[in-house]
């Protein structure tokens, strides 16, 4: 791929796996140095577009949220947390401040008919906090959602979650938002990815999230290394 962007080269990769949804950067005003996400217009130009995909451009600001559409942004995403250390440190500001950006955000986008995402990190476990209670993740993803994101993707951010928390975060979030207005964002720190996703699926409609993260293992030829994910999955 040349002298590409390496943001670039990881868009074209995926794009390789995920045809449905794929999410791109966008720098973090006053939280990240410019040089770290800086190249999201040239991952916005060198990507090529399929049919159907969407390609919603994450925006922290409303700054952000006017860079994305003028790189050609046609849906967004805003990306709060369920911890108050972690919203500090990943985008400099509480989670109140957070929030007050977000909604400036939404109400632009709204007005311009750009739909928009709401993503909500350390949903099951933060780095600094540790345990986090469901009714944070709750009020969070509750806020989102009433501002007008149309959905609520609920990440276990550092892969420290279990079938038992997921559960337990999902029945307290399903009692303030509709099952199909939930995805779920799994990491596979400590190999328990595909049963916390198997957990969801139980009361969440994500079945093209457990497809697509099949279709992926199998692509770059890995398994989950937890027992109960395999055999639940090979049923």
């Amino acid at each position: 791929m040349g002298n590409m962007p390496s943001a670039v080269k990881h868009c074209l990769s995926y794009q390789q796996l995920l045809r449905e949804h794929l999410w791109i950067g966008d720098s973090v005003a006053g939280a990240l140095h410019p040089t770290q996400m800086a190249d999201h217009t040239e991952v916005m130009k060198g990507i090529h577009r399929y049919p159907g995909v969407r390609y919603p451009v994450l925006t922290p600001n409303l700054q952000g949220f006017h860079r994305a559409v003028a790189a050609g942004a046609t849906e967004i995403s805003v990306f709060g947390a369920a911890s108050e250390s972690f919203s500090k440190k990943n985008i400099n500001c509480s989670i109140e401040e957070s929030m007050e950006k977000f909604e400036e955000v939404i109400k632009s986008a709204r007005h311009m008919g750009i739909p928009v995402r709401g993503y909500v990190s350390c949903a099951l476990g933060c780095p600094y906090e540790g345990n986090i209670k469901p009714q944070k993740v709750t009020e969070v993803s509750k806020r989102l959602y009433s501002m007008g994101c149309y959905e609520i993707s609920l990440g276990d951010t550092i892969g420290v979650g279990t079938p038992g928390s997921m559960k337990r975060m999902l029945e307290s979030v399903m009692k303030e938002i509709p099952p199909g207005a939930l995805a779920v964002h799994c990491h596979d720190t400590y190999g328990q990815a595909l049963a916390n996703i198997l957990t969801a699926l139980q009361g969440v409609n994500l079945y093209k999230v457990m497809e697509a993260g099949d279709f992926i293992c199998r692509a770059v030829n890995k398994t989950t290394n937890s027992k109960v994910a395999q055999a639940s999955f090979s049923v």
